[in-house]
């Protein structure tokens, strides 16, 4: 492999779903990849959770130079994906990349029952729903991917998020699956355990609290995250599969996470 041309995309086709972050927030995994993609060559279309997040990506895309299709899909709606995947007017797709963040600020048992059951759906069945829908574009293309959106929450727990935590814990465990599964098919399944993102509308005081559990900074930009989806869908990643790569500023390396008994680092 040439590395100069590893993160040659001309020519390749990518799909990124996004649903905003808590749904109707902002969007900036999806979006990022998205603009990184178009940078180094590649075809793109998007799906986000609304109309303003679907344009906004568009237009960051269109000023990155890309032409990128743009859809709107209902997260919550797990065969809404379906309709994306027919719609979609290429015969196949190169790469899938993911990006679910439903949650529910709450510590069991305070989150309700239905709550639990909507943040599962729309994090856990929704990246299923997205795999199944598009596994027959993956099929026909070469050298085929997957980059799914974890969350260091998901390794470890976070008991502030517990339905972010649990249905991105079975993220992971998805990614392993589907790696093992589809490896002899040549699609490489691998997922990005992320942190937090300057692009959160975060209170200072949660960022404060980031900063003293993280290494490097309390959150990262999003085109760190764009990064490490680049690297996991190109051919310089041609032997990784079913890997969740942190990429939260260290905040899982030397410390506990999210443990309630970390207090800082001495200074």
């Amino acid at each position: 492999m040439d590395i100069k041309q590893a993160f040659d995309f001309t020519g390749t086709k990518v799909v990124l779903l996004g649903t905003g972050i808590g749904i109707n927030g902002p969007e900036d995994l999806v979006t990022a990849s998205a603009v990184a993609f178009a940078q180094c060559g590649a075809e793109v279309a998007i799906a986000q959770a609304t109309k303003e997040s679907a344009e906004a990506a568009e237009a960051a895309v269109r000023a990155a130079g890309g032409d990128p299709i743009v859809f709107t899909h209902d997260p919550r709606d797990p065969h809404d994906v379906e309709r994306i995947a027919a719609e979609l007017p290429w015969e196949s797709v190169n790469t899938l990349v993911t990006h679910h963040f439903a949650n529910d600020f709450g510590r069991f048992p305070d989150v309700s029952i239905e709550q639990f059951d909507e943040t599962v759906r729309i994090n856990l069945t929704g990246v299923y729903a997205a795999s199944r829908a598009f596994l027959p574009h993956l099929r026909r293309a070469e050298n085929a991917s997957m980059v799914h959106a974890g969350s260091i929450d998901g390794t470890f727990g976070n008991p502030n998020v517990v339905s972010y935590s649990a249905s991105k814990g079975g993220v992971h465990v998805l990614v392993h699956m589907l790696a093992a599964q589809l490896a002899g098919e040549g699609i490489r399944v691998n997922g990005v355990s992320r942190a937090g993102s300057s692009a959160m509308p975060l209170n200072p005081s949660v960022v404060a609290e980031l900063g003293r559990a993280t290494p490097l900074r309390p959150v990262a930009e999003p085109e760190e995250y764009a990064s490490a989806v680049l690297y996991l869908a190109s051919p310089a990643a041609s032997y990784v599969s079913g890997v969740l790569l942190p990429v939260d500023g260290g905040r899982t390396a030397p410390t506990p996470g999210c443990s309630p008994g970390y207090t800082g680092y001495p200074h």
